[in-house]
């Protein structure tokens, strides 16, 4: 009698539990939404109509009446040399312009190089040996040959991702010994302003590029950089020691900004997660990389693919939810969009419901309702399973 009285006490509580689990699995698959600040379509940053979608046709000459004044590649702190003089080794060598901007050589005394074209450092060197009378006029035949160009650090400010000091033409170390070994020159471009733009992170999709200014030697030159975009004609000349380049911002959304160009970003980093279970550890979750690589000019919903957010059970993966945080690069305010699936599959060309992706953002996506229930299933197997043995 106490035996049946206790199994049916325990009886009691297990159905009192598995009554307020079953509430409680009825409130989860109901599945309320987050709460999101969330963007709707046709307010998003990349969506208002009144922003130019295509950059301006400029004037038939327009392009032309900005060349830079001097367009000629420029010794720097840091480039190598190869120096010959006829008639005497005393001076013959390799030699690698100094922090100070010198060119120091053997018996001479140091030669102005910085910001020297390399046939005006070898008249320079003539001119000291024939001063210095370690040479006979007419006697004196110089010969100066670039072996490396090294790397330059410009600022760079404005409408780029990631604004502040570029070193550009930068090269590892392996790189620059087997140039030594084996190149008898270097006909790098990087050293040209639009590497000093794709080092900043690359143009903003409001950059006005038909006014970027090159500041050199306090002077302001105004260039129009739109060819490198449709492929026409551009003013991209070489940079120099002390150059500053400032893009000004158009104020507006361009979508012709958003592909892979030489002065935009070659490509983005997201972050992107997409975990049925929240893990204790990446290893554990079985995705070991949270970056993704992924091209400049992609959209949400390449981005929700990337993360395997896409495809698989119809009935699984139906109605399944992604959630993008992203910035604003004009206003620096972060963005919140929560999309379905199915609408991201449905309007791809929409720009409000699938932006464009900017750097660094995350990417998350939340399971279906059924594979909620699923999980919720399970949970109550795993309770019910002690109970059947009592």
């Amino acid at each position: 009698m106490t035996s049946s009285l206790a199994r049916l006490t325990s009886w009691t509580q297990v159905s009192r539990r598995l009554s307020g689990i079953a509430m409680l699995a009825g409130l989860i698959s109901g599945c309320t939404p987050l709460m999101l600040d969330n963007t709707p379509a046709e307010e998003h940053w990349q969506q208002v109509t009144y922003w130019p979608l295509e950059l301006p046709t400029p004037q038939a000459d327009d392009r032309f009446s900005h060349r830079p004044a001097s367009d000629d590649q420029r010794l720097a702190a840091g480039d190598r040399v190869n120096v010959r003089v006829a008639g005497s080794e005393l001076f013959d060598g390799s030699y690698e312009v100094d922090h100070d901007g010198r060119l120091r050589l053997p018996w001479l005394s140091p030669v102005d190089a910085s910001n020297q074209t390399i046939d005006a450092l070898a008249r320079e060197i003539t001119e000291r040996l024939i001063q210095e009378e370690l040479i006979r006029p007419g006697l004196a035949h110089v010969s100066v040959r670039l072996e490396e160009w090294a790397p330059l650090a410009v600022a760079v400010s404005g409408a780029v991702f990631f604004p502040g000091e570029a070193v550009v033409n930068a090269r590892e170390p392996e790189e620059r010994m087997v140039r030594r070994d084996f190149a008898g020159g270097d006909a790098s471009q990087q050293r040209r302003l639009s590497a000093a733009l794709t080092t900043a992170g690359g143009v903003r999709p409001d950059a006005d590029l038909s006014h970027v200014e090159l500041i050199r030697d306090n002077q302001t030159q105004i260039l129009d950089m739109r060819g490198l975009i449709d492929g026409e004609y551009a003013a991209n000349p070489w940079l120099r020691e002390g150059d500053r380049i400032h893009v000004p911002s158009s104020g507006a959304f361009q979508a012709a900004l958003m592909r892979p160009s030489p002065i935009t970003a070659p490509g983005i980093v997201i972050y992107a997660s997409n975990l049925t279970t929240p893990a204790n550890n990446n290893n554990v979750s079985n995705y070991t990389v949270l970056r993704s690589q992924v091209p400049y000019g992609v959209r949400m919903l390449q981005g929700v693919i990337n993360a395997n957010c896409v495809g698989g059970i119809q009935a699984t993966s139906g109605s399944r939810r992604a959630v993008l945080v992203s910035t604003n690069p004009m206003t620096h305010q972060p963005v919140v969009v929560d999309r379905g699936i199915d609408d991201l599959l449905a309007n791809p060309a929409d720009v409000g419901v699938n932006p464009y992706l900017m750097p660094e953002d995350v990417v998350g996506c939340y399971d279906s309702g059924v594979t909620n229930i699923r999980d919720i299933a399970r949970t109550l197997t795993d309770l019910l399973t002690p109970a059947t043995l009592l």
